[in-house]
């Protein structure tokens, strides 16, 4: 497999661009291609095998690029099909779920940890499982939350009519004490600063993409695949339909991603 081959991360929406920037900020010389699926967003209120199905041919795509890895930048198609992914795929594909529970479990002092994801991720149990595998003595608090994505999709990170939403989302959470929120979809770090404002500062928010970044680099350092290119390496940002992207989110999008170019081209994967 070539060093200069790119890493291909993908999700339903714009939502990874959250772990891209983590991934892009850990390798400055490696090609990062994003691929945001907003054809068929959202994902979480999909049934797992559609999922699972957009997912695999997502990776074929790439893999005939040759991508040298793939990161799975969505809980919900992690959840579907991440297991199945890495038995079909020859190459290194990993996602959000297992970081951000080893990062949860470190931070959480009472044991009681909240999740807050989609329909379909809650619904997988992907995240309860992995959490009281980890720890047997954690208590563990799940929340769909699916008017979300959309909000953050529209580029309504700090609205009142988002504020007045995560309230009814956490209300529940913030009664059981508990002391660490895991943000179960990579589409939530953009409200961060609303989900911390409803559960309090003394509540740990755990994001996983930086532990992501981290095992990108322990899995390509092992493989000896880092790029020994010293120059910048390219930023290719895709979605397969550019009608669904809202411009006031590209606006936020460069503030929040601290990103100077934020242009996205349309691919269409599942076009005749």
């Amino acid at each position: 497999m070539d060093k200069n081959s790119p890493i291909v991360l993908f999700d339903s929406g714009v939502g990874g661009l959250t772990i891209a920037k983590e991934v892009m900020s850990e390798f400055p010389n490696e090609d990062i291609i994003y691929f945001g699926d907003t054809a068929h967003l959202p994902y979480g209120s999909r049934p797992q095998a559609e999922v699972r199905k957009f997912a695999f041919e997502i990776i074929d795509y790439f893999l005939e690029l040759e991508a040298k890895m793939v990161i799975i930048a969505c809980n919900t198609a992690t959840a579907a099909g991440l297991k199945a992914a890495k038995k079909k795929f020859g190459v290194s594909i990993i996602g959000p779920i297992q970081p951000g529970v080893r990062e949860a479990i470190l931070a959480t002092s009472n044991n009681k940890i909240g999740v807050i994801a989609t329909e379909g991720t809650i619904g997988s149990g992907a995240y309860q499982r992995a959490l009281q595998t980890k720890s047997a003595d954690v208590e563990v608090y799940a929340q769909a939350c699916p008017k979300f994505i959309p909000l953050v999709e529209a580029g309504e990170l700090y609205s009142q009519k988002t504020k007045q939403i995560a309230q009814r989302y956490l209300t529940s959470l913030v009664k059981e004490e508990i002391d660490t929120l895991l943000l179960g979809c990579t589409h939530f770090p953009y409200l961060g600063k609303v989900l911390q404002e409803v559960v309090g500062e003394s509540v740990n928010l755990i994001y996983p993409g930086r532990g992501i970044a981290l095992q990108v680099r322990d899995i390509l350092e092992r493989k000896a695949l880092l790029s020994p290119t010293p120059t910048k390496g390219k930023r290719e940002f895709y979605i397969s339909d550019l009608d669904k992207l809202s411009a006031k989110f590209v606006r936020l999008g460069k503030e929040f991603l601290n990103l100077k170019e934020l242009e996205f081209k349309e691919l269409d994967l599942w076009s005749s």
